[in-house]
């Protein structure tokens, strides 16, 4: 059994909120961190209706014993349009996945999936530069991992979203922002995956089709998830079978844990460095 942190009057808490939570793994080895660093901290996931995403927001403002949020689906766009100021990365990404609350109540939004992608794939021995990649899903997670790839410096990226014309706004900006990226929102005939990574929340259900078909996946170096529920969803356990490399989500969500406590201002460390990202 994971460690406690004691809570005392003098307890910070940090909510996650989602709809629904019960999915969510952060909690375990958060508060465990907590715990063996002696910080007086605790996270508690909050299942938040939707529509009710803005007013828990406002309710944080005046709460000084929070130093933060963190959020997960479904409410990661809604939470960037319940903030007071965004990092470049969040504003690029249209979502956030943690919130800072700032002493005088103001809310500070970043979005740190697409670099824990990044992490978690480097701690498997798999490096970007100069691969092709493709991503299923252009939401603001993944949006935010497709930003990182090719800020890791990707050769080729195939965006892969049921939303079209979201996917061609994407690609074409993708296009803009790295001249020397080639950017699709299909898969080219001739053109192997290198790193194959499912965004969307394929595979949470298991009645849910596999995100893209493991038929085009055959050379993959490695193909990703970032579904943390089940631990290995069907699409990773088949493409496992088939001795392709896989990455669950629950390993992406350990490789931002470090950017979150020091965001919060909960690491003893700089409490400033998510205004420079």
């Amino acid at each position: 059994m994971q460690p406690v942190p004691e809570i005392t009057g003098k307890t910070v808490f940090i909510p996650l909120i989602g709809h629904p939570v019960e999915q969510v793994k952060s909690p375990g080895p958060v508060n465990a961190w907590f715990s063996d660093n002696d910080v007086g901290a605790v996270l508690i996931p909050v299942d938040i209706f939707p529509e009710k995403v803005a007013a828990f927001l406002d309710a944080i403002r005046g709460t000084p014993n929070c130093p933060g949020v963190s959020v997960t689906m479904p409410h990661k766009q809604a939470a960037c349009a319940g903030v007071d100021d965004l990092t470049d990365r969040a504003r690029r990404a249209g979502a956030v996945n943690i919130i800072r609350r700032r002493p005088d109540g103001t809310l500070l939004g970043d979005m740190v999936d697409g670099d824990a992608m990044v992490a978690a794939l480097a701690k498997n021995g798999v490096t970007v530069t100069g691969k092709t990649a493709l991503v299923v899903g252009a939401g603001g997670a993944g949006t935010a991992i497709i930003y990182a790839l090719a800020e890791a410096g990707a050769a080729t990226i195939v965006v892969i979203e049921r939303d079209r014309a979201k996917a061609d706004r994407l690609t074409g900006q993708l296009r803009r922002d790295y001249p020397e990226l080639h950017a699709h929102d299909v898969l080219p005939d001739g053109i192997d995956v290198d790193i194959a990574v499912n965004a969307s929340p394929a595979g949470m259900n298991p009645a849910d089709p596999y995100p893209f078909p493991l038929e085009r996946l055959t050379r993959a170096e490695i193909i990703a998830d970032a579904v943390t529920k089940p631990p290995v969803t069907p699409w990773l356990e088949e493409a496992r079978r088939r001795g392709i490399a896989i990455q669950a989500g629950a390993e992406m969500t350990l490789a931002q844990l470090p950017t979150q406590i020091a965001f919060w201002g909960l690491d003893k460390g700089d409490r400033d460095e998510g205004e420079r990202r």
